[in-house]
Parts: C-alpha cells; structure tokens; sequence
C-alpha cells in the first residue's frame, strides 16, 4: 500500500480489502484502498485521472471471491459517491 492518510487506521482483516470493486451495470470502478465500518474507499484510475469513492457498505449487491458488484450503475455511482478527481501527470 502506498502512503496514505489512513495508513495504520485500516482493519487489514476485513474481507473486502483489496477487493475489485464493479458498478451495476458490469463496468470496473477499481480497488477498494481502505474499509470502514459503515463505507469504503476506492480507488479508480481512469483516462489520466485519479478518482476516489467513499462509498456505504449498504450500496454492496454481491461479495464473491476478489469481486465486489454494487448496486448502482457507474453514473449514479459518480454522483452519489465520489469524493475527489485528479490529474495525474504524464
């Protein structure tokens, strides 16, 4: 893990760290950086940019293996949740 405002606060035993996190509608939104009780953090690189989602564990349709699948599709996702979006440097 890189270094991270929640470094040494995240539970490492949660079962959805590190999970691969996917909207609805079947697309990749990313991983899941850090877990809380009541929401987590994801991390999505996309097109340059850096987004992250403080997303509810209520919002979570399915837990299975690696995968998260959540019950919103990608654009009620982005304007529900998301949290912050960077450029990232080439």
């Amino acid at each position: 893990m890189t270094e991270y405002p929640f470094e040494g606060k995240i539970n490492s035993d949660d079962r959805i760290n590190y999970k691969t996190v996917f909207a609805s509608d079947g697309l990749k939104i990313g991983n899941v950086e850090a877990a809380f009780a009541d929401t987590f953090i994801v991390r999505s690189e996309k097109e340059g940019k850096e987004i992250k989602y403080d997303i509810p564990r209520l919002e979570i349709a399915t837990l299975i293996d690696n995968e998260i699948t959540l019950k919103l599709n990608e654009n009620d996702l982005s304007q529900k949740y998301q949290t912050s979006s960077i450029d990232k440097p080439i």
